[in-house]
């Protein structure tokens, strides 16, 4: 078999160009063999189109491949400095900081609360996107790009961004069609769920604040099971132990130790307070303190190279914490800290030239990967988050569900409130116009809860987007296309019960909901601009609110334009309830049959005799004598006018959403190299 060949080959070492008999048969096609940059194994690369695989085998190999455990990789990064503010307002985060890891190490970034150990996981992992970053980060010999981090790295977060109402099983299913292309992936799955110990709790979902679901050390394993799905040469986590109790902090570390050395993997991580045992399972360790290394090399002799600069570690002690007091300046001489930052330099082996250092070529050729390209494809993109986030739709109470059902009970109860409206009498119009505003404030204010649950799932997509699982137009496209049918169905939830059963309205029916659908719409994308625009989404929210007031004050029921100050006036042409009142105004009191009314003592405030203007058609006259009262009431028919701006404003504010969005997703650290002075360990920094 191709596969036992393959595995043959990368076993014995060798890295040649090898055909054989069965290959040819098996394949019938011209292959090459060649070596994973990042060391993945030796595997084939096809010389023919894509179009001539048998699907069932390129998946067959794609599984295979991940089967086996990746060849060499080395990370280094050298000279690390990162600098923010400006002029008298700068301040140095990060000096110089450099280190060099092989496959199979667990490697763990120590140091007190303000040490700069997030900031040098973000700038290793080309998160830092404000203030100016020096340096530079290779992976096996090429400099780290932002596209070769999404490729061969992967970056657990502090914060376990999940979906919360899939399963864990389901979690990484749609994980594995992402990063693995088409297919039924479901033995690499099993594989991964039962290296994290997730059998037990496998069909249960992630749940959030509000439901239910995996306890935090489950939902942290399974973010490290994302991560194992791709197979990565680098595994970044960012305390990884945050939240858990000792017994699960363990066994978190001592997963990733094992899974360092039986994958060929390279895991780096920040560590606030590790216990003992957390602390015996790392390979390496790197201590920090105002942003400057103050240790790089063996977890085991760390505490004998502290002791042979004066700084004996006493028996029965945690060496963690041994190790961060000593460089902790907010409970220890601030001279001492700097003292032993400055032995560390001068403990520093030998000078070298940055950017001189001697590089480590490997064949450029990723053949994995460009089986998984071959296999990803912007339409199964597509197709994976469309189905992923169609089925969020189904499940989530919180985002469309649940304002479907408020707005069916909210829009009854309003509705049971303008009863009298029900009697199409000219003394009831401004009742039957109210009646008729509310749901579609009620619609458009309610999506202030989008918001909140969009923020949560653009932290999410950012997660994924960076980590190369995928493309963030995918995302947009497939919420876009779910969205749209939503919209109808908040039409038909606020309008089939209360206006039309209750107060029996006979207006066109498809086309009242088709306007209030595209009303709501354009809220629904001022939603989608806030949630991105603010990381906080209670910001968000509040400015949402703002908007929404602002539109319905000045959106004409209450004041006509004429009499608002210039300062302010182009606010009532600039919202969007001004031209949906006036639309829907129309719309509804033209499908009604009116009598006329004879003015006297108890008329009321709209009283019409039709047979005074023989000419007038009876909706344009009582529109017109309602105009008095409510000002952007108009006997004229400017609903197509109406709808077509205020689907010009949703398209406005969605492009505005798409531009924030993909600007944020594309953001990455832009390293500056230089080439000064600088001291590398021979065999601490360059330990494996």
């Amino acid at each position: 078999m191709l596969d036992e060949e393959l595995q043959e080959l990368k076993t014995n070492g060798n890295v040649k160009t090898k055909t054989s008999t069965k290959i040819k048969k098996s394949m019938r096609k011209s292959k090459r063999i060649s070596v994973d940059p990042t060391g993945f194994h030796v595997s084939e690369v096809d010389h023919h189109s894509k179009e001539d695989d048998d699907p069932e085998e390129v998946n067959h190999r794609i599984d295979a491949a991940w089967m086996a455990p990746r060849d060499h990789s080395v990370f280094e990064f050298r000279d690390i400095s990162y600098i923010v503010g400006k002029r008298k307002k700068q301040k140095q985060i990060l000096t110089n900081v450099s280190g060099r890891v092989s496959d199979g190490s667990t490697v763990a970034i120590l140091g007190p609360s303000g040490a700069g150990k997030t900031s040098l996981l973000k700038a290793l992992s080309l998160g830092i996107t404000s203030g100016e970053v020096m340096g530079s980060i290779e992976l096996n010999g090429k400099k780290l790009t932002s596209q070769g981090f999404k490729d061969h790295c992967f970056l657990v977060e502090q914060s376990d961004h999940h979906w919360s109402f899939l399963s864990c099983q389901e979690t990484l299913m749609y994980a594995a069609s992402l990063l693995l292309g088409p297919g039924n992936h479901s033995a690499v799955v099993e594989n991964v769920i039962d290296k994290m110990g997730l059998q037990s709790c496998k069909d249960t979902k992630v749940g959030n604040d509000f439901v239910q679901g995996l306890s935090g050390g489950q939902k942290r394993r399974l973010s490290i099971a994302i991560a194992l799905l791709k197979k990565p040469a680098v595994i970044m986590l960012d305390e990884p132990t945050s939240g858990l109790d000792s017994a699960a902090s363990v066994a978190i570390v001592s997963e990733l130790r094992k899974l360092a050395k039986s994958e060929n993997l390279i895991v780096i991580m920040t560590i606030h307070q590790p216990s003992t045992k957390v602390y015996n399972d790392f390979d390496q360790v790197m201590l920090m303190s105002k942003g400057r290394q103050a240790y790089m090399g063996k977890a085991a002799s760390a505490h004998e190279y502290f002791e042979t600069i004066g700084y004996p570690m006493m028996q029965m002690t945690n060496p963690a914490d041994f190790l961060v007091d000593l460089v902790n300046a907010d409970f220890t001489s601030e001279d001492s800290v700097i003292a032993i930052l400055d032995e560390w330099k001068r403990h520093l082996a030998y000078k070298t030239k940055r950017c001189k250092g001697r590089k480590v070529e490997v064949d450029s050729n990723d053949d994995f990967h460009q089986l998984m390209r071959r296999k990803k494809s912007f339409l199964h993109q597509l197709s994976t988050v469309f189905r992923r986030h169609g089925l969020l739709v189904a499940r989530d109470p919180i985002l469309y569900v649940g304002r479907i059902v408020v707005l069916l009970i909210s829009n009854t109860v309003f509705s049971l409130a303008y009863w009298s409206s029900r009697d199409k009498v000219q003394e009831q119009s401004i009742n039957f116009y109210y009646a008729n505003a509310w749901p579609i404030s009620l619609g458009s204010m309610f999506a202030v809860v989008a918001v909140f649950v969009l923020n949560s799932e653009f932290k999410s997509i950012m997660r994924e987007v960076r980590n190369g699982m995928i493309n963030p137009v995918t995302y947009i496209m497939a919420k876009t296309i779910l969205v749209l049918p939503v919209m109808l169905l908040f039409g038909a939830a606020a309008l089939s019960t209360g206006v039309y059963a209750i107060l029996g309205l006979k207006a066109n029916y498809g086309v009242y909901m088709v306007m209030y659908a595209i009303s709501v719409f354009v809220f629904e994308c001022i939603a989608e601009v806030l949630s991105v625009a603010f990381i906080n989404p209670l910001m968000g929210m509040l400015c949402f609110l703002s908007i929404w007031f602002t539109s319905f004050l000045f959106g004409g029921t209450f004041l006509p334009p004429d009499d608002l100050s210039v300062v302010i006036r182009w606010l009532y042409h600039a919202m969007p309830l001004s031209y949906t009142f006036n639309a829907i105004s129309y719309h509804v009191f033209a499908g009604e049959e009116w009598p006329s009314c004879i003015p006297d003592a108890n008329a009321g405030a709209v009283c019409v005799d039709f047979n005074e203007f023989p000419r007038e058609e009876p909706i344009t006259l009582i529109l017109e004598s309602l105009s008095k009262i409510v000002p952007n009431v108009s006997g004229d028919d400017n609903r197509m006018d109406a709808m077509a701006i205020i689907l010009g404003m949703a398209l406005g504010y969605k492009f505005l959403y798409v531009a924030i969005f993909l600007f944020r997703t594309s953001q990455s650290t832009k390293l500056r190299g230089v080439c000064e002075d600088t001291f590398i360990n021979r065999d601490d920094v360059q330990s494996t």
